[in-house]
């Protein structure tokens, strides 16, 4: 298999670059949970490897070092990573700082952009759709009447009118 050929053992949908984690929470407290497992002995040694290089490879090789100076900024123990599972604010907090040092290191990955939103409107609608959408509510009232008095138009197939 050539490197060209996708992976038969992935996803159709996935490419290699969509199998990987992303830089985001879930990522970080999973290392945290392996993290802690490991400092209680539990054997997790493939796993410590696997997710380690997967976080590395989201993050970017400073990550270790940027936590510790994130919870040292929040004037948390650096070596405390227990407090990011209880606490979801300061979480997203030093999610924020890795996203920040990301941008300005050159070997991370580009942090995601904060500024995309979920919307139901088009982004090139410049007021956002909701002309339509009131259009649509003005209207709802002589639709109703229109669909009750009017008889419905005759299906033909293999043509539609409008």
């Amino acid at each position: 298999m050539t490197s060209d050929e996708p992976d038969p053992q992935l996803p159709a949908q996935l490419t290699p670059e969509q199998d990987r984690p992303g830089p985001d929470r879930y990522t970080l407290l999973a290392w945290v949970e392996l993290e802690l497992a490991l400092e209680a002995g539990v054997r997790v040694d493939a796993a410590h490897a696997v997710l380690g290089d997967a976080v590395v490879r989201a993050f970017g090789p400073g990550m270790f070092g940027w936590v510790a100076e994130a919870l040292a900024a929040e004037g948390r123990d650096p070596r405390d990573l227990a407090v990011l599972l209880d606490d979801d604010a300061l979480a997203g907090r030093v999610l924020a700082a890795l996203h920040e040092r990301m941008g300005a290191d050159d070997e991370a990955p580009e942090p995601p952009d904060a500024r995309l939103v979920w919307s139901a409107f088009s982004p090139d609608d410049p007021y956002g759709g909701r002309g339509a959408i009131r259009r649509a509510a003005h209207r709802r009232g002589e639709s109703a009447r229109r669909a009750l008095l009017l008889p419905r138009r005759p299906r033909v197939a293999g043509r539609r009118e409008r």
